[in-house]
């Protein structure tokens, strides 16, 4: 069997080599570190984490769940078609996910403003579902 390199095409389907290991959510930057198995920075994107008043808990876990369309529910909200969202809770009620309302309104990332998830640009959503395997581990800090 003849070996493919990385980014190599076959039959439309791209060889990718799984580099994430660490994925760190940082709320006082409200940025996401994506690191390799190296512990080299891969990719840094911005994102909106919980407001005061519905805060996004802190601590390490793991991707758990993976949907590319998803309808998340909560105290007061009902947002459907949420796109590739990643939950790292069992209770999937804190998720990594893009937040195309957000884009629409202009309303830019780096700011909090979700209800406890890490909202992030449609685009760099879904990079990050497609090159993140469950399991990943997640650190959310201050």
């Amino acid at each position: 069997m003849r070996q493919l390199a990385v980014g190599q095409c076959i039959h439309r389907h791209i060889v990718m080599l799984e580099l994430i290991a660490t994925l760190v959510v940082d709320l006082s930057d409200q940025q996401l570190t994506v690191y390799d198995t190296n512990n080299e920075i891969v990719r840094v994107i911005p994102v909106s984490t919980g407001k005061a008043s519905t805060p996004t808990p802190t601590g390490e876990a793991k991707v758990l769940t993976k949907y590319r369309s998803v309808t998340m529910r909560g105290r007061g909200y009902v947002a459907p078609g949420v796109p590739y969202a990643m939950c790292i809770t069992a209770n999937e009620m804190i998720c990594m996910h893009g937040a195309p309302w957000q884009e629409d309104a202009g309303q830019a990332f780096g700011v909090p403003r979700s209800h406890g998830c890490v909202r992030m640009p449609t685009h760099q959503a879904r990079w990050l579902f497609e090159n993140t395997l469950k399991g990943t581990k997640v650190v959310i800090q201050v």
